[in-house]
């Protein structure tokens, strides 16, 4: 019987999901990480390929380099940094250097519409132009600002200023960068989603302080955070 067990999990660890992040790149099945893998452990792994679920383990995974995968979904998510004091003289409303020369910093607000209900504003022509351009960010140019419902699933209840895994609420300073901590506000972040039945009087963002999802005016400034992968 276990001889059978074994040979089936082999072939369905062949077939684990793909995009679920660092957790399945280690020894699969070895949940423990002692470097042997028992019997209950590869039960596990067979349930898990054949439920399209991750490896146990941290929701949200770090990568050193700037971002966030989240083993869930897939999706890889950009950290941010150099978060000052909640006081002016920041937020910053960008473009507008030198400040906004560095697309990460937390305090960095940018319009999702430059006067209408087009996605033409900063957070397309100068958030997202920076991270894809040159050689990309973190290897990749293909980040976008998420829809509403992925943003809205970094929401965490459980959790209060901000509301959100602590992976994405590292301990921040002016001077820190995305691979020393992991700022968020506790304020609206720009979805790429506009209002379906009145696209020209708002978009979606999302709030992480108390989890709220509202429409806003498309050329105020808020927040934002790209991401990568899934739709």
């Amino acid at each position: 019987m276990h001889a059978i067990i074994v040979a089936v999990s082999a072939v369905l660890l062949t077939l684990w999901p793909a995009g679920i992040g660092a957790q399945c790149d280690q020894c699969k099945g070895d949940f423990n990480g002692n470097g042997a893998v028992t019997i209950d452990e590869i039960i596990v792994s067979v349930n898990n390929a054949l439920n399209n679920c991750p490896a146990p383990g941290p929701r949200f995974t770090d990568n050193g380099d700037g971002t966030i995968t989240d083993t869930k979904t897939g999706l890889q998510w950009e950290k941010k940094d150099s978060k000052d004091a909640e006081e002016p003289p920041e937020p910053i409303v960008c473009p507008g250097p030198p400040t906004c020369a560095n697309p990460h910093d937390a305090d960095n607000q940018y319009t999702w519409s430059a006067g209408g209900s087009s996605p033409d504003g900063s957070a397309f022509t100068d958030f997202l132009a920076q991270l894809n351009g040159g050689s990309g960010f973190a290897g990749h140019k293909d980040w976008r600002l998420p829809t509403v419902v992925e943003l809205a699933n970094l929401v965490d209840y459980e959790r209060a200023n901000p509301a959100i895994d602590p992976a994405f609420s590292v301990p921040c300073t002016p001077t820190c960068t995305v691979t020393t901590c992991s700022c968020t506000v506790r304020d609206f972040y720009w979805a790429n989603t506009a209002g379906v039945d009145l696209p020209e009087s708002g978009s979606w963002t999302v709030e992480f302080n108390r989890g709220f999802v509202e429409l806003f005016d498309p050329t105020l400034p808020h927040y934002v955070r790209a991401v990568r992968g899934g739709s």
